[in-house]
């Protein structure tokens, strides 16, 4: 017995430290957006290429990568007690380097992949999302006015429908704009959900280092938040139910990845781990759907 006790504590030990490992390269962002763009796909009925995949892959990393590397800039690793900004922090130079040379490869495979006009609206997208982060940089108050969880659920939209919408272009009609619809809705809400989740659980570190969030402005979602996100799915649930007109895995599966994010807020998880788990917990509907449908 005592052995097995031992043997899970190693496991679990190891699951935590993989997890904290891929939090703070951040590559939980760009697993959980190829597996929305795989679901985007499906929903619209349309192929995608690999290379479509890896250029999503890439571009969400720059952007989430980029993000933590200008929040953990110029900051002292002793005094950052978010765990992935820690990570960032001591490996600044090394994270920053490799993130110039993903930069430069995801820049020359846009060029040889992407014709122009796709080009164009992919600058026009990210030069909008960076100028967000420029003027945050410069003026912190500008969070207040437009919240980066927000920033984050419209760009998660627009990145995983870019290239499914490029392949579906020729066939532009009604049926379509519904299908971008119904699935815009529940998966910009949920990523939004997941924001406001890791928000209300670091929302105390967050008010120390004088970070804006929604949990620091609204300390009311700290307190109701396992509450919001279990009626959050019944909503998508019913909301889909209405545009399907029948109850649906798509539906039930975002119910699922909302409530699971709920049950996230329990005491008896570590804190540190609790926005890894968020992040795992968007890629549920894709499990529910890959084995379901």
């Amino acid at each position: 017995m005592i052995v097995v006790y031992h043997g899970e504590m190693k496991m679990g030990f190891f699951m935590s430290r993989l997890l904290l490992l891929v939090n703070g390269l951040s590559l939980d962002a760009p697993l959980v957006s190829i597996a929305w763009q795989e679901i985007a796909a499906r929903q619209l009925h349309v192929p995608l290429q690999s290379s479509e995949r890896l250029l999503l892959f890439l571009a969400t990393w720059l952007v989430y990568a980029g993000d933590r590397l200008l929040d953990s800039r110029g900051v002292l690793t002793s005094v950052v007690e978010i765990p992935r900004h820690r990570f960032v922090a001591r490996n600044f130079w090394p994270l920053l380097s490799l993130w110039v040379i993903l930069f430069m490869a995801t820049a020359v495979m846009t060029c040889l992949l992407l014709n122009l006009t796709a080009i164009l609206i992919a600058v026009l997208i990210l030069g909008l999302l960076a100028g967000y982060f420029g003027i945050c940089l410069r003026l912190p108050s500008a969070r207040w006015v437009i919240p980066r969880e927000v920033i984050v659920s419209l760009f998660f939209i627009v990145a995983v429908l870019f290239f499914p919408i490029l392949e579906a272009r020729s066939t532009v009609n009604q049926e379509l704009g519904l299908s971008l619809f119904r699935f815009s809705l529940p998966a910009g809400g949920l990523i939004l959900l997941n924001c406001l989740g890791i928000a209300s659980w670091e929302a105390e570190k967050d008010r120390q280092s004088g970070e804006s969030t929604l949990a620091t402005r609204f300390p009311a979602v700290v307190k109701f938040f396992p509450g919001i996100a279990i009626a959050t799915g019944i909503v998508f649930l019913l909301i889909d139910r209405l545009l399907a007109h029948e109850w649906n895995i798509f539906g039930v599966s975002v119910c699922t990845a909302a409530v699971l994010i709920g049950f996230l807020n329990s005491e008896r998880i570590p804190q540190d781990l609790k926005p890894i788990l968020a992040d795992a917990m968007l890629i549920v509907p894709f499990v529910i759907l890959s084995i379901l449908s």
